[in-house]
């Protein structure tokens, strides 16, 4: 047995190497469907299904409220408290939310991204420090000394990656905190963070204390052994509608949803992946189907030599074994290739990714990933490979004497490769039709009025952390950074920014109008607020509709005035001028200032280019300050050539003050996109590859046909039938192929229309434009496949044609 297989190895090796062309077709079909497949698959296999580098992943819970309009928000933390002290269903509960540190310990102000976490956050993660300790309750207390446990990477790159780092004391915000643990390496929550602090030693701000402010707090919970997260589920929503019976002004429609933390990392990205997953698996559909074709013509071109196989002693089972071992080391051989393939895609998709793309790091061709690619080749070899191999092998040595001519394959035959033409058209078009419903969208995004002009944009960050710049201390800093980097040559104009457009508001307020009656407190409308300087409608060229800008003179000992959008001055003064009436941020009982509406400009895009435009609020920076914030600067020129000088302008006012994500505001743009250029790049390159698949597949079936109908084709010549009667007849049954494969095809494209909407921006997921471009993109494709065999028909010669075995 050994042997025999051996023998059939070597002469399946020979055949193929008599066949160079029939072999480099198969074995690069299948390396492009097992690459790319591969490719994606282990971009879904690391960011979506692998488990959390935690104990117990499928235990974490993520628990955030929910309003009675369904917008997911941040925890308030007295709700908090209260489920903390109820609940049943956690072994532990915590709270976290993100923060900025500034670090003064190394060569220059470095910010850091950090967590303030309570104290037992770790231990709803199970996670340890490898040095030091963990926090306990009396680290989380205010007045507590403060204390840090930093990361592995923050360990080695700042501490030098020494045990006595334990123990150090680095100076955040001006304030020392004491590193007591380093976590192990590699450890990431939602992101990469530098390092994390208790909650306690700052709870004395006011927030923790009002109920209803949301101040960015999220809680996850372990799960008690046997406990599920319905049951979770079930008893948070118990306590929040006991919260909404009891405090109703805050709580009256406040709802809690929950999902495990798997889930809620890969919440943007989780869809996107699937539908790639989807479209590459559809390309090795494609590619599967090519091979079977091809392998069908080949058993079909072989029926003499197996009849003589068979009628020398060759039995149907040694026949069969024979042909399935020869597409075995064609699927061995393009699934080694595949393999490689696919190593170079990840490597081109990890970098094409869009920025913060949740795991992106633990992606990487693992041994789920390449048993993956050895299934998909295995299948390919066995699967596709074993009707063409049943069919061949059923050939008996009587067809030596039943064939006087070479009759060609079986009617039979010829249906199942013209069924298979016709799927691969079809998948061929769904697979068009997704990346003609993605380059829509790109489309319509980079067409979307942003409210402001992107081009020869720099922005930079800035963090003020510290005593020394608490409250007005930190105006005179907003004056000189305008100033400074507005007098830097090539500089048109330069302002100061609270939240970037785009990059979205990070102080999003209920407010009230004075004018107005007051609505229900689970009614009251919200807005974005965004402080900025006078400067910053003229640097990021927004319209200015009716009043004012701000000016120098709106300062901290000024009357209180604020600009708003479009939108707010629509909804909340329909009909009427917004000019002159007056807001006030926060709670109706707040004490906080009312400020006169002084100008209203065009709507800004906030939440990205596919959002809708929030209300907003613009007020002065120097009467309400920040201390994050961006600088933008527009130059005469590109605003790469800025970078240098505006960094450095910034960075000569304090060495203290970090300044960090120096980018082009086009760049800022195209990151917000980036969800989608992905999806247009791959599902293009995938529809491309397809598409030339689906090309060769059919030019090989005509071909193939033309060949065997050599003889027909020279008595219709004979008979008087012309070249172009010929043509025509050829195309014709080649398209028939293509129109039923689209048909089929436009009904697929329809039912998986719905899993694809939500990716879509400006477009639908039928729109009939983009039906219409793929079905003619295939018909003239096809046109062409059919036409150079139908050509080459033509131009035979009916003397040789009539005497063609």
């Amino acid at each position: 047995m050994l042997e025999s297989i051996l023998y059939d190895l070597k002469h399946a090796i020979r055949s193929y190497a008599k066949a160079p062309g029939f072999t480099l077709a198969v074995v690069t079909t299948l390396a492009l469907g097992i690459g790319a497949s591969t490719a994606i698959f282990s971009m879904v296999n690391g960011i979506v299904l692998r488990p959390l580098p935690f104990p117990d992943p499928e235990r974490i819970v993520f628990v955030q409220e929910v309003n009675r309009h369904g917008n997911v928000m941040s925890v308030s933390w007295p709700n908090f408290v209260d489920w903390r002290a109820r609940q049943r269903a956690f072994e532990s509960l915590a709270a976290s939310r993100n923060d900025v540190f500034v670090w003064t310990g190394g060569t220059r102000a470095e910010r850091l991204a950090g967590r303030h976490v309570t104290a037992n956050f770790f231990h709803a993660l199970g996670v340890s420090p490898v040095l030091g300790r963990d926090f306990v309750a009396d680290d989380d207390t205010p007045g507590a000394p403060a204390v840090a446990i930093v990361s592995a990477e923050f360990w080695k790159r700042a501490l030098g990656g020494s045990g006595d780092a334990v123990g150090r004391t680095l100076v955040l915000d001006d304030k020392p905190a004491r590193v007591i643990g380093v976590l192990p390496a590699g450890f990431s929550y939602m992101r990469a963070y530098d390092l994390f602090v208790p909650t306690g030693p700052i709870r004395a701000f006011r927030y923790f204390s009002e109920r209803g402010d949301h101040a960015g707090y999220y809680a996850i919970g372990r799960l008690k052994n046997g406990t599920t997260i319905d049951e979770a589920r079930r008893d948070l929503q118990a306590i929040a509608g006991d919260l909404s019976k009891q405090y109703p002004d805050t709580n009256g429609d406040i709802g809690i949803t929950a999902q495990t933390l798997a889930s809620r990392v890969v919440t943007d990205v989780r869809r996107t992946l699937f539908v790639l997953l989807g479209a590459v698996s559809c390309l090795l559909l494609i590619a599967c189907a090519n091979v079977a074709n091809l392998l069908i013509a080949r058993g079909a071109a072989r029926q003499r030599e197996l009849a003589v196989r068979s009628a020398v002693g060759g039995g149907r089972l040694r026949l069969l074994r024979q042909l399935l071992i020869e597409s075995s080391v064609l699927s061995a051989a393009g699934g080694a290739l595949g393999l490689a393939l696919a190593i170079v895609l990840l490597r081109a998709l990890v970098a094409a990714a869009p920025e913060g793309t949740p795991r992106i790091d633990e992606v990487f061709l693992d041994r789920t990933a390449l048993l993956f690619g050895i299934g998909a080749a295995a299948v390919c070899g066995i699967f596709f490979g074993a009707y063409p191999a049943l069919q061949a092998a059923a050939v008996g040595g009587h067809e030596l004497v039943l064939r006087g001519r070479s009759g060609g394959a079986s009617a039979r035959t010829h249906r199942l490769r013209r069924v298979l033409m016709a799927a691969e058209v079809a998948l061929a078009l769904v697979l068009l039709t997704g990346a003609g419903l993605m380059m829509r969208t790109l489309g319509e995004l980079t067409r979307v009025d942003a409210g402001f002009r992107s081009d020869r944009l720099l922005t930079l960050r800035v963090s003020l952390r510290g005593e020394r710049w608490r409250g007005e201390r930190k105006v005179p800093f907003y004056n000189e950074v305008v100033e400074r980097v507005g007098a830097l040559p090539g500089v048109t104009g330069a302002a100061i920014v609270s939240a970037l457009p785009i990059d979205g508001s990070d102080w999003n307020s209920i407010f009230i109008a004075a004018d107005k009656p007051i609505p229900k407190r689970t009614e009251l409308p919200g807005a974005a607020m965004t402080l900025i300087s006078p400067t910053y409608f003229d640097t990021m060229a927004t319209p200015l509709l009716r009043g004012r800008r701000f000016t120098a003179s709106d300062g901290p000992r000024a009357p209180s005035v604020v600009v708003v959008n479009e939108s707010l001055a629509r909804r909340i003064w329909p009909g009427e001028d917004a000019i002159g009436k007056r807001i006030k941020q926060g709670w109706p009982e707040d004490k906080n200032p009312w400020r006169e509406v002084v100008g209203i400009v065009g709507d800004v895009k906030f939440e990205g280019l596919a959002e809708q435009t929030p209300m907003q609020v613009y007020m002065p920076i120097g009467q309400e300050t920040t201390s994050d914030f961006a600088v933008v600067a527009r130059g005469a020129a590109d605003a790469v050539s800025l970078q240098a000088p505006v960094e450095s302008a910034v960075r000569g006012i304090s060495p203290a003050v970090p300044v960090y994500a120096v980018r082009p505001m086009d760049r800022v743009i195209g990151a917000s996109i980036g969800r989608e250029r992905m999806s247009v790049i791959v599902l293009g390159v995938f529809a491309f590859v397809a598409l030339v698949l689906a090309a060769i597949g059919l030019y090989g079936l005509i071909a193939h046909a033309v060949t065997e109908r050599t003889h027909e084709i020279g008595v219709r010549m004979a008979l008087g039938a012309e070249r172009r009667h010929v043509v025509a007849m050829i195309v014709r049954q080649g398209l028939s192929m293509v129109l039923v494969g689209a048909a089929a095809g436009i009904v697929a494209a329809r039912a998986l229309s719905k899993s694809v909407e939500s990716l879509l921006y400006g477009v639908t997921g039928t729109d009939q434009m983009t039906t219409i471009a793929v079905v003619a993109i295939l018909l003239i494709v096809g046109t062409i496949a059919c036409a150079l065999p139908a050509w080459r028909a033509a131009r035979l010669d009916p003397t040789s044609a009539l005497r063609a075995e």
